[in-house]
């Protein structure tokens, strides 16, 4: 079983972001953690001993940051979306979204930008944003069995 904790619009909220690793942790280690962009930094400097760390840059992180604006990436052999979102006009609806990540086969995308946690089903693709952690540690898990089914929790 694969553990993904997924993160977004930290803003340099470190404590916040803590709280969220909290919660994510308090069912076992994580194999992975996934922050959608706003504060990766955050991420970087929290992550400590999960495995993998996947990080995209935000509007808000500047483009002195090395980070990518998406990427996909298998973990546990399901294809994951990854993007802050701000460039699919995600406060305005989640087609466009959902339509680019079934585009590069992902199953999986998770975004930020909104700062509303939200979790559902488009076009073929569970589409996955925790909110921003900066609201009580908002955060989700992502978990992927052996056979490569996958389910997600909003926390």
């Amino acid at each position: 079983m694969k553990r993904i904790g997924i993160v977004s619009d930290s803003h340099g909220m470190r404590g916040m972001l803590e709280q969220s690793l909290i919660k994510l942790q308090a069912g076992g280690p994580l194999d992975a953690l996934i922050h959608c962009g706003d504060g990766g930094s955050d991420a970087k400097c929290l992550a400590g001993n999960i495995l993998q760390t996947v990080i995209v840059r935000g509007n808000c992180d500047g483009w002195g940051c090395d980070y990518e604006d998406d990427m996909l990436v298998n973990i546990g052999g399901v294809n994951i979306f990854v993007t802050h979102g701000h460039r699919y006009g995600v406060k305005s609806g989640l087609d466009t979204l959902a339509s680019a990540a079934a585009a590069k086969g992902a199953q999986v995308a998770c975004f930020g930008h909104t700062h509303k946690p939200f979790c559902e089903y488009r076009d073929g693709v569970l589409l996955i944003t925790p909110g921003t952690c900066t609201l009580r540690g908002a955060c989700a898990l992502l978990t992927i069995d052996q056979s490569g089914s996958f389910q997600a929790e909003l926390l």
